[in-house]
């Protein structure tokens, strides 16, 4: 990777759907150039997939969570697998310290989290205990690494 792919990746970071002309303009590359750097990044996985960003508080969903979910490993259970699966779940972290699993959840409201943790986390067999931290505002939210 050099200079223009990583110039590629910023320009992609912030608009996904520029085009290849638009970035061949901006980086001072020929169009034929983007597309073939642009297919190597894809070849290789330093593109995984292409994504937009929708706004979260547009769609209704205005309280978003951490969790931390502790397990007892004496029981094999698809935990993982149960937690994954659910809708409210945009994250999933096998995390070191006291808990097992740190989930960053998005939901409506303080009912919806509450149904999320009784009826669907705490109601999975192998979940010993969770603990939660509502966000109340955030300040700075990335999807990508840094370029």
């Amino acid at each position: 990777m050099d200079v223009y792919d990583s110039n590629i990746l910023r320009l992609l970071k912030q608009n996904s759907r520029i085009t290849g002309a638009d970035i061949a303009r901006k980086i001072n590359l020929s169009l034929p150039a983007v597309t073939e750097r642009l297919r190597k990044l894809d070849r290789s996985g330093v593109i995984d997939r292409y994504t937009i960003k929708v706004n979260r508080e547009q769609l209704g969903l205005r309280l978003m969570a951490f969790i931390h979910v502790w397990i007892d490993h004496t029981k094999n259970h698809p935990i993982k697998d149960q937690l994954l699966a659910m809708e409210e779940v945009m994250e999933c972290h096998h995390v070191a310290g006291d808990a097992d699993l740190l989930l960053k959840v998005l939901v409506h409201d303080t009912a919806a989290l509450e149904q999320l943790l009784v009826n669907k986390i705490k109601g999975i067999k192998g979940v010993t205990r969770t603990a939660t931290t509502i966000i109340l505002n955030t300040y700075k939210e990335e999807i990508n690494a840094k370029l």
